[in-house]
């Protein structure tokens, strides 16, 4: 008897490095707790304690350098 056939799962796309590098940047500044890559959504930044944000992965940058304005 063979064993089940198992479904692959689509690879998981890579963060690149330059996001990798701001991510970790405004996270060791104190500007977000966390994030996730999400690939329908793009990056959920989680904001110590506030609610959960989805941000394009192309407005990344933009975003990030508002929190550290102070405008968002």
């Amino acid at each position: 008897m063979k064993a089940p056939r198992t479904k692959t799962t689509p690879s998981t796309q890579e963060i690149s490095g330059r996001d990798r590098e701001l991510l970790a940047s405004a996270y060791k500044a104190g500007l977000i707790a966390g994030w996730k890559h999400d690939r329908e959504r793009g990056y959920r930044v989680s904001l110590g304690n506030r609610r959960d944000e989805f941000v394009e992965v192309t407005n990344l940058s933009g975003y990030l350098e508002k929190l550290r304005s102070g405008v968002a």
